[in-house]
């Protein structure tokens, strides 16, 4: 169960490392006792039958076995090796007949031709599948981003493994959003699987994306999630895109002040399972919030939920997960007892562990508790409140790219200018992890 020491434990494979056309499936080396293998096999094999009998012509086997593994270069090259090869044995030993047997040679250029077809098709259908990897690994980087590892006085750590094999994206949804009037964070779960989830919670992400940034108040955030989530389900029942009843999402939507004097934490939960709160003596425990129906059920008339405000110090930690943390089966189907569990992983010194490690302890408790493949979308964020926060969006590296006045906040700066608009708001949100 591999773990990175960023603040996401899944990222994307870079190109350079992908498996290329041009490299045989399995490495050369593989590639190579696999044919020394079949050629000795086969050689042997002609050597030990009578002078009536020659198994030499079964070399043709071997460029059909090649070209499942092995670019169309490479099989056409082994091919000519094994015709020398034969033409070698046939001068040494010849047959009965004399001269050299036309079957050998025969099977043999029949099995390279076979072969290069064969490699090629491999090549072909590899390089479409490296072109829709590339789409779909961009289209769900741009629905969950790459989370920064600290956000002025918050570091943050983050765990998420669709259960969709292969998949980056699914059901569950998060992001972090800085604003002029604070950071802000959600955290959701949209009903249902597959594609329409995946829909859904990409809708959920570009509504808090603009609404986290432009609404101060948090109420007004909260408003608009429920009304992106009805108008998702409304254009999905015009359109008839889904055959399933209208979608909701539970969430956590947090918000954290612009005062770093300011020891608290606000959060609207939408029926949601509350967040652990981690202090630093290593105590845990689970705050008594207000909470409301989920979003997308606001037609039901139900009042909004109420904001709670729960005390957050420095040294704090919040840790927040979906129900595919919680609904984690093991061997008998119990569920994943996290905050039973979560209570034993932390001490006083693993409380004061950076939020990387308290998140890699509850990942890999998590892993060996679940029995079989994933069943649910499962994502988790260790959110840690610390005591000097940094200069907001203003770095080293992109301090040539303002060049406004001096003496404005970083907040207003960030409010007011564009020019650092298009750089501070890069990549603020996740990808994803696998277990």
């Amino acid at each position: 169960m591999p773990f990175r020491s960023s603040s996401s434990y899944y990222q994307p494979t870079p190109r350079d490392g992908r498996q290329s056309a041009a490299r045989p499936t399995g490495g050369w080396p593989a590639v190579g006792l696999i044919v020394a293998f079949m050629v000795v096999g086969v050689v042997s094999l002609d050597l030990a039958t009578p002078q009536d009998f020659r198994a030499r012509a079964l070399l043709g086997l071997v460029p059909i076995v090649v070209g499942m593994l092995a670019p169309v270069v490479a099989t056409a090259t082994i091919t000519g090796l094994l015709l020398a090869t034969y033409i070698g044995l046939t001068a040494w030993q010849p047959t009965p007949s004399g001269g050299i047997a036309v079957l050998g040679p025969l099977m043999i250029g029949t099995g390279g031709l076979l072969g290069v077809l064969i490699s090629r098709r491999r090549e072909e259908q590899h390089n479409r599948l490296r072109i829709v990897t590339d789409i779909a690994e961009a289209t769900q980087r741009a629905v969950m981003r790459v989370l920064p590892e600290r956000i002025e006085n918050v570091h943050i750590a983050d765990f998420y493994q669709p259960a969709a094999r292969s998949a980056r994206v699914g059901g569950d949804w998060y992001d972090f959003q800085p604003s002029p009037h604070g950071l802000r964070a959600v955290l959701g779960d949209v009903s249902g699987k597959g594609l329409a989830a995946v829909s859904a919670s990409s809708a959920l992400l570009a509504a808090f994306r603009e609404a986290a940034y432009h609404e101060a108040p948090l109420p007004e955030v909260a408003r608009r999630l429920e009304i992106a989530m009805q108008r998702y389900n409304a254009w999905t029942r015009m359109t008839q895109d889904s055959d399933r009843t209208d979608a909701f999402s539970t969430a956590l939507l947090l918000h954290f002040p612009t005062d770093p004097a300011a020891e608290y934490v606000d959060i609207v939960d939408f029926g949601h399972e509350p967040p652990l709160v981690i202090s630093p003596d290593g105590l845990v425990h689970t705050p008594d919030l207000s909470a409301g129906l989920p979003l997308g059920m606001g037609p039901l008339g139900v009042d909004a939920p109420a904001a709670t405000r729960l005390a957050l110090r420095p040294g704090d930690t919040l840790v927040l997960f979906t129900d595919g943390v919680t609904e984690c089966r093991d061997a008998d189907g119990v569920f994943y007892p996290v905050r039973e569990r979560m209570a034993r992983l932390v001490t006083a010194d693993t409380a004061q562990a950076p939020p990387g490690e308290l998140l890699r302890l509850l990942a890999e408790d998590l892993h060996a508790h679940r029995h079989g493949p994933p069943a649910d979308d499962a994502a988790i964020t260790v959110i840690r409140r610390t005591q000097t926060p940094t200069k907001a969006f203003v770095g080293t590296e992109d301090a040539a790219l303002y060049e406004g006045p001096r003496d404005v906040p970083a907040q207003a700066q960030y409010a007011t200018d564009m020019r650092p608009l298009e750089w501070a708001s890069r990549s603020i949100s996740s990808t994803k992890a696998t277990a």
